[in-house]
């Protein structure tokens, strides 16, 4: 079978897969976590419990505070110490529930045995339902209710469910670990899904940088027998993982300017949400635990791990547990270094959607001298949206946002692809995203009157 990837733009950064080879280790629980209540896509959840209270890991602490908006739970037992503003990764105050440790008794219902159940629910209400209860997000980077995304408006149809098994950032290895240690779930969830979707047809895409999770996943695939999914190879490419490539390479189809995948009949979701899926509909398991990658370029191969975490967890402690910040490590990102976050606060807690601490050297980080713009044209050769990311870059410069609307700033998908790729330094994404804040604020105000 022909690999198969996205036909525009992109670019090919080393793959820095560091800790590729370190299997999932279980992190030993803290004496505190901190849960926050803004660690999905919408409105924060809304506090349930009050200070004081006992809690079973499992348990709802915070229910959806709208229609876009997920159930917490407590990734722990014990008690419930405060609840109130706490710094998160970039800094902002966010309500937190912070729980005082106390051993790990978990709530009744849920299956925590090793006992694999592969018979798919045929409710497709009891599916949604269970989803939506334990809080499983989309853990492939924007943290949307898996519940909302499975559930097409009326008149909407999904021909095609894609699960993002490319992981294509560079360093992160944690999803591959998954597609190595638990395939089976994972084709279980994909199965959950499709059926919630009317059975239609499922494409595991996965690199062709990650031949042993190629295998693994083949092999469960063959193994459990159910109709309608399939792996395809894509070639190493990156941002294959984005939703729009993903659909670009798997359906040929091209999602229109503002656009939601299912206009095109497309469902994307991550290997690791469908291994949330499968804990969330056949054992009952709430979305407190996911894979994070401790990895850099200037930490020795010995001080490299894929943790299984609770939500919660400092990340100081993690840190600290996993040795340390390195002493040559100039700054820490939460996600690849692509589209990955700047770690503004090391006391920040982990999310549902935590997927590193990637530690990089001043040599790794530090921004060359900006020079003049050559008309060469790479930065759009790379751009997978098809953009023109000089053009943007002088649009945003000239304060011309109906100019940049209708050069299509707000298709930004903030890969990185037109940086990494200019010969001249220009902070093309440092400036396109904030001309594309500029366009979204004016489209929300357009669309209020």
């Amino acid at each position: 079978m022909s690999k198969i990837t996205f036909p525009i733009g992109g670019v090919h950064p080393a793959d820095s897969k560091f800790a590729a080879n370190c299997p999932i280790e279980v992190l030993p629980l803290p004496q505190v976590v901190y849960v926050s209540m803004a660690q999905h896509l919408g409105a924060p959840a809304k506090p349930v419990v009050e200070v004081g209270a006992e809690v079973k890991a499992g348990q709802v602490i915070a229910e959806p505070g709208g229609f876009i908006s997920a159930f917490v739970h407590s990734p722990v037992s014990g008690t419930v110490k405060s609840i109130g503003p706490r710094k998160d990764l970039a800094g902002n105050n966010m309500t937190h529930i912070e729980i005082t440790v106390q051993g790990d008794e978990w709530a009744e219902g849920i299956d925590l045995s090793d006992t694999l159940v592969t018979e798919i629910p045929q409710d497709r209400a009891f599916i949604l339902e269970r989803i939506q209860k334990n809080g499983v997000v989309g853990l492939g980077g924007a943290t949307f209710p898996t519940h909302v995304k499975l559930n097409p408006a009326p008149g909407s149809k999904a021909e095609c469910l894609i699960i993002n098994g490319a992981e294509c950032e560079p360093f992160l290895t944690s999803d591959y670990r998954i597609m190595l240690e638990s395939p089976r779930q994972i084709v279980i969830g994909a199965a959950i899904m499709r059926k919630v979707l009317g059975d239609c047809p499922c494409v595991i895409g996965i690199e062709d940088n990650k031949p042993e999770a190629i295998k693994t996943m083949q092999a469960a695939n063959a193994e459990l027998g159910y109709d309608g999914i399939q792996i395809r190879i894509m070639k190493k490419k990156y941002p294959q993982g984005g939703e729009k490539q993903l659909i670009a390479a798997v359906m040929g189809r091209e999602v229109g300017s503002g656009a939601l995948p299912i206009s095109v009949g497309a469902v994307v979701q991550n290997v690791a949400t469908a291994l949330a899926v499968y804990d969330a509909v056949q054992k009952n398991k709430p979305l407190v635990t996911n894979t994070l990658t401790i990895t850099g370029d200037c930490l020795p191969q010995s001080a490299m791990h894929n943790y299984l975490f609770r939500i919660g967890m400092p990340l100081s402690y993690i840190a600290e547990y996993a040795g340390g910040v390195p002493e040559k490590a100039a700054k820490l990102i939460s996600g690849g270094p692509m589209m990955g976050k700047a770690i503004a606060n090391l006391d920040a807690c982990t999310v549902k959607g935590s997927s590193s601490i990637l530690y990089l050297s001043e040599a790794a980080t530090r921004r060359k001298p900006q020079q003049n713009c050559i008309r060469c044209g790479r930065c759009a050769d790379a751009c997978p949206m098809g953009l023109e990311p000089f053009l943007l870059n002088r649009l945003y410069k000239a304060g011309d946002v109906e100019a940049l609307e209708q050069n299509a700033a707000q298709d930004c998908i903030e890969c990185g692809c037109c940086l990494y790729s200019c010969p001249s330094y220009i902070p093309l994404l440092d400036n396109i995203r904030m001309a594309k804040g500029q366009v979204m604020g004016v489209i929300r105000n357009r669309n209020k009157k």
